[in-house]
């Protein structure tokens, strides 16, 4: 699977897609210059495959790449992957 993320600034969300079809989805908000990261779905057939991991890392590398701003997982999955995955911690610290 090859993610591509879409930033879908009109829905306030980052899309992941492997082609045409959507993978899944984080939707986001900014508070006091930190990009909040509030919810994040995958399509009911995608779930428990790995999918939701690998869109939360195609999408943590795309902000990593694209905004400065600090990032603060409040979506339990996210926060989650997250502490497993300690390589994305300095997008929590960024200033």
């Amino acid at each position: 699977m090859s993610l591509t993320v879409t930033h879908e600034a009109d829905a306030d969300r980052y899309a992941a897609y492997d082609g045409d079809e959507l993978q899944g989805w984080i939707i986001y908000d900014h508070a006091g210059g930190t990009l909040r990261l509030l919810h994040a779905e995958v399509p009911p057939l995608k779930r428990g495959k790995g999918v939701g991991g690998a869109v939360v890392q195609a999408i943590l590398q795309e902000l990593r790449e694209t905004t400065s701003d600090p990032v603060q997982p409040i979506c339990g999955f996210v926060a989650s992957w997250m502490r497993q995955h300690p390589e994305y911690a300095d997008l929590s610290s960024r200033r």
